[in-house]
């Protein structure tokens, strides 16, 4: 194999491999404790600005949100399940 097809061999596993968690990603996404879980935070209010304020760098907000969330029974659970999910997707 010369050194160009196994550079294109690795990106066609990268490419696969990113598909596989795009999947995996969505999935989870769908699941009904992440749906739980959004409603949880979205009564908290403010969700949309603390996810822009993540994803611009400053998650403070999201991770107080996110603090305030798992100090409750039902959203420690929530969370609880849903890392396990995630793992057990391969994410």
């Amino acid at each position: 194999m010369t050194n160009g097809s196994k550079q294109d061999a690795g990106k066609l596993g990268q490419a696969a491999q990113q598909l596989k968690d795009k999947g995996a990603v969505q999935k989870l996404l769908q699941s009904e404790d992440t749906k739980r879980m959004m409603d949880m935070l979205n009564r908290q209010g403010g969700v949309q600005s603390a996810a822009k304020a993540a994803a611009a760098g400053d998650p403070a907000q999201l991770m107080g949100m996110m603090q305030q969330l798992m100090s409750t029974p039902e959203g420690s659970q929530l969370v609880e399940r849903i890392t396990k999910q995630a793992k057990q997707n391969g994410l």
